[in-house]
């Protein structure tokens, strides 16, 4: 338990309506603020009140013990995988007692023996959960109504429909959890992700641990085909990593001393030792996982309805069944055998299995697709947010729509060759940690001496200067030259960029040009965005002439600038207020940004740059550094709605045709439990589409 949150596994369940059922009844307890069973995956999350863990497990054990008496209550360290193929044989031999039923039941009266055998064969659990509810008093489940169904089929002598409503039922259940573990396997796939091992270096030898025992500073050897077990950077080796996992980068990075890796990335040639920055709970790899296991708990509004409706909908049609048994006999002199048989056909299909299952395994799936697609939702809420009309985006400029790293775009020298200009500045500047002077001797890797530099002094906001090879070098702003006695003799101004001026031996000799470009991706994505129909914003800190000079490259339908924190969320919270019901999304990674992000009805940041504060606030966080990915979050959350919908209309409308066929006589039980337990199985295969979908 960590911080009052704690997790259990429930093994072997495989019900629905009974995870919603549990989930309810765990939420109700007084010492637990909140709680969120996630049927796919089968875990219990729930914060609780301090000191109360014993409290919390006997509770759940109990309330599970109630609703699902086979389901099996494990800490989640304990989790095991099962096999039980009881079920399967107990379904294999009362089929081939009902078969022999079927054969000589009009002939002798040993044939209801063999139908008896096999409805308890295939019926026992079901039959046993619906006693020990009944005396609980608690009816509407679906063992109640096949158990009631299937007991009054027998009590009409349709002996064979009984047993084989039985059959189907279970077998159906059969099915169905065999589609469910399969999607369980294919969704929690994420899980391979986490790291079994570390090989902690310890002096001269090297130990297999846990990740979960290095701690920052420790030394890590990582060999080809293993994967980096920790956040870090390389301390000795050369190699090249697979960040697919992580990054969504589809090429290898190559990676050398001094270049940072991130757990889960897969080491391809050479052994490499990672010098540990973290603790591999905060690792990228162990956040990457969290999130997408905790998707789940922030439900969507459809997620929410459905779970609503499925209490309601059970004692309506029950309802209805006991009128359609009642009324025509007590009203019409019609016989109450006929009209209790299709009063039976309602409560067969009155079990809302099918849109409590596929609903939330829809959503799940879909927070798995985009997972794979390197885009981490923070609960399924969002994909409904995505999945509606887009009123606008508001995008931060620095780090979004452009790159986020000043680069050089020209040099200008002055009665000084180029070669002599680039030695002195990339000396001087190699001394200061300012993001300017990094850029500088990132960009031109000038081999620096540092024994031809001396006297180095650095001033705040301004420059740099020094003696270089017995040369004074000042580098800074116009400013700042100008003060120092340095003439400057240009007028160009630099509106959207940024200039270093550089003076030798009290002589202006050159300036450099550093700018932020813009991201490859970000015309396209704009003109995609706008054949959606999809308002977009530039929202910035920078100067008005700065922000129309970039924007005038880019098609916006407003552009806001000077704009403090506060300002970007008066600014979303107006566009929000015209945007009535649609979605209003920001895009941005800075700090500045997060109470915009945090506003807007869905926010989402860039991991690759993102500071952790807008990590933190956002909704959506995109692991592959392209704007791109935002129009795949949109095209895949609207693909997940579209199967959501598909699955509620298809359940429902099948449901809704039986019951009136049912009524009018033209179905019978056995093809009413046939309906409910296929459109399961049709909701659960149409969901499972969602992880193979390509936008």
């Amino acid at each position: 338990m960590i911080n009052g949150k704690v997790e259990l596994i429930l093994e072997n369940l495989s019900c629905a309506n009974c995870a919603a059922k549990i989930e309810e009844r765990v939420n109700s307890l007084y010492f637990v603020k909140s709680a969120n069973l996630n049927f796919v995956t089968k875990k219990l999350t729930a914060e609780i009140s301090p000191n109360n863990y014993k409290l919390f497990l006997d509770s759940v054990t109990r309330i599970v013990n109630e609703i699902e008496p086979n389901v099996r209550v494990l800490e989640a360290e304990a989790e095991k995988p099962v096999v039980d193929i009881k079920d399967l044989s107990s379904i294999i031999l009362s089929i081939l007692f009902f078969v022999i039923g079927l054969f000589i039941y009009k002939r002798t009266w040993w044939g209801l023996i063999f139908f008896v055998l096999a409805y308890i064969l295939a019926g026992k659990d079901v039959i046993k959960k619906f006693l020990k509810n009944l005396l609980l008093l608690k009816v509407f489940d679906e063992n109640f109504l096949m158990t009631v169904a299937t007991i009054s089929a027998f009590l009409l002598k349709e002996y064979p429909e009984a047993v084989l409503v039985m059959l189907l039922y279970k077998t159906g259940e059969l099915l169905e959890e065999t589609a469910i573990r399969r999607s369980r396997k294919t969704i929690n796939s994420l899980k391979n992700l986490e790291i079994e091992y570390a090989n902690l270096k310890i002096e001269n030898e090297i130990k297999r641990v846990n990740p979960k025992d290095i701690v920052p500073g420790d030394i890590v050897i990582v060999k080809a085909g293993e994967r980096v077990p920790i956040d870090g950077v390389v301390a000795a080796g050369r190699s090249f990593l697979d960040t697919s996992a992580v990054t969504g980068e589809s090429r290898l990075i190559p990676v050398k001393k001094n270049d940072e890796v991130f757990a889960g990335s897969i080491n391809i040639d050479g052994t490499i030792e990672v010098l540990a920055k973290s603790f591999y709970k905060d690792s990228t790899i162990s956040k990457i996982i969290e999130i997408v296991e905790n998707a789940t708990s922030k439900k969507s509004q459809t997620e929410r309805f459905i779970t609503s409706f499925a209490k309601v909908y059970t004692p309506i049609v029950t309802l209805f069944a006991l009128l359609v048994a009642l009324l025509p006999p007590l009203l019409f002199s019609q016989p109450f055998d006929k009209w209790v048989y299709r009063a039976l056909i309602f409560l067969i299909i009155s079990c809302p299995c099918s849109l409590v299952l596929s609903v939330p395994l829809s959503y799940f799936a879909g927070v798995a697709r985009l997972s794979k697609a390197s885009i981490l939702v923070k609960g399924t809420t969002y994909i409904d947010k995505m999945a509606r009309k887009i009123y606008a985006i508001l995008f931060d400029k620095t780090g979004t729509i452009t790159q986020g790293s000043l680069k050089v775009d020209k040099v200008v020298t002055k009665d000084i060759s180029y070669e002599e200009f680039i030695k002195l500045l990339c000396h001087i500047e190699s001394f200061s940690n300012h993001p300017i002077a990094l850029s500088v001797t990132k960009e031109f890797k000038v081999k620096v001496d540092a024994q031809l530099v001396k006297e180095v002094k650095e001033y705040p906001g301004k420059g740099i200067e020094g003696v270089v090879d017995d040369k004074k070098v000042i580098a800074g702003t116009k400013e700042f030259l100008e003060e120092n006695g340095v003439k400057i003799d240009i007028k160009e101004d630099f509106i959207a960029s940024t200039a270093v001026y550089v003076g030798v031996d009290n002589k202006f000799c050159g300036y450099v040009v550093l700018k932020d470009f813009l991201r490859q991706d970000i015309k396209d994505t704009l003109n995609l965005l706008k054949k959606l129909e999809t308002k977009t914003y530039l929202l910035t800190g920078d100067k008005k002439e700065a922000a129309e000079e970039l924007a005038s490259e880019l098609k916006f339908d407003g552009i806001f600038s000077n704009l403090l924190p506060q300002d970007k969320v008066k600014i979303a919270e107006q566009i929000k207020k015209e945007a009535k019901n649609a979605t209003v999304v920001f895009v941005g990674d800075g700090i500045n940004d997060s109470p915009a992000l945090a506003v807007c009805d869905v926010g989402i940041s860039f991991a690759q740059n993102a500071s952790s504060i807008a990590t933190a606030a956002a909704d959506v966080i995109l692991l592959e550094n392209s704007t791109v990915k935002i129009l795949d979050l949109i095209q895949i959350s609207r693909f997940v709605r579209r199967v959501v919908i598909q699955n509620i209309s298809t359940s429902l409308s099948i449901k809704f045709l039986v019951m009136a066929l049912g009524a009018l006589g033209f179905a019978n039980l056995w093809e009413a439990v046939l309906a409910d337990v296929g459109v399961a199985l049709i909701a659960i295969l149409n969901s499972l589409r969602i992880l193979k979908n390509q936008k």
